[in-house]
């Protein structure tokens, strides 16, 4: 199969003359060069309007000679907010070749150039699986990174909850969401795409296994995004938890320590009451040491001892 990046007329007259499939990779096609691309392939006026106006939801039309997929793939970031951002790429297939377009850069496809070159598989729905399938496996990167993202803040959260992490699993869950929404509508959309790409006009056709593995993936992938926007919704409500438990904890410490100056409050009130018997008898420092500080120091270590034996079920 030849591979196209730049509207070379010549070729593309020449490829569809001998009746050759072929790939057309357009990044960031000027307006002009992509008219002169509708023209000679004959895309439908419709199709090639939604292409000029990027920013669509996932989604398939089908028309007499060819199908548009408009299709989303992922790219790391490299960085915590946001750890990914997606790609749209329109597919056009038909039964006479691929035509993929995008304004942001792709090295997926990029690398899949020559690695298709070689292809000797005759099954053009193959190609065309094989480039709906690269695109589709560059989520679990992103995967594995979002994944090693909540390990951290779990971590961290369980070591000690702070305010800024809460922000932090937020916009994380967010962009999950929203993830997990454009891979929902991809996976809703792709069965019928795979059917109207198999009833092609002159699409020769291999296993049809081929474009039902990339929905089986486009599955596993929103179930993954699923499970980890509900892992981020637990790991929410246990910072919540952690800082309620670390709450407790100072309000323990507090009462604890409430608790001892009451009852020193309560030595020093009664001490304070001018007792007939006590302004006659408290007089040196022993009766000072015995009736003073013995009336602080015996309720203490009493509490003490009573805080200490059932601090396990207290605390």
């Amino acid at each position: 199969m030849e591979v196209l990046t730049d509207v070379d007329e010549a070729r593309i007259a020449a490829l569809l003359e001998r009746d050759e499939f072929f790939w057309l990779d357009l990044h960031d096609p000027t307006s002009e060069a992509f008219a002169r691309v509708g023209g000679m392939l004959r895309l439908h006026p419709m199709a090639m309007e939604d292409t000029r106006e990027f920013g669509q939801r996932p989604k398939v039309d089908v028309y007499e000679s060819h199908v548009l997929v408009v299709f989303f793939t992922a790219k790391r970031t490299e960085s915590a907010d946001p750890v990914a951002r997606p790609i749209e790429v329109h597919v056009y297939v038909s039964g006479d070749f691929i035509v993929t377009v995008r304004q942001d850069p792709c090295d997926l496809l990029d690398d899949l150039h020559g690695a298709l070159v070689p292809e000797d598989n005759e099954a053009e729905d193959y190609l065309v699986y094989r480039i709906l399938d690269t695109l589709t496996d560059a989520w679990y990167p992103v995967i594995n990174a979002i994944e090693s993202h909540v390990d951290g803040l779990e971590a961290e959260v369980f070591a000690r909850a702070r305010r800024e992490q809460l922000s932090r699993i937020y916009r994380l869950r967010q962009e999950v969401r929203e993830h997990h929404h454009l891979v929902t509508d991809q996976r809703d959309h792709f069965e019928p795409a795979a059917e109207a790409i198999r009833n092609l006009a002159g699409l020769t056709r291999g296993a049809k296994e081929y474009l039902r593995d990339v929905g089986d993936h486009l599955m596993q992938i929103s179930g993954e995004f699923h499970r980890q926007y509900e892992d981020l919704a637990s790991l929410a409500q246990t910072y919540f938890n952690a800082n309620a438990d670390r709450l407790n904890q100072t309000a323990t410490r507090l009462t604890v320590v409430g608790t001892i100056f009451v009852t020193w409050t309560l030595v020093t009130g009664f001490f304070g009451q001018n007792f007939g018997w006590l302004v006659r008898h408290v007089e040196s420092g022993t009766d000072f040491l015995i009736f003073g500080i013995g009336g602080f120091v015996l309720p203490t270590v009493a509490l003490g001892t009573l805080f200490w034996v059932k601090r396990r079920d207290w605390f």
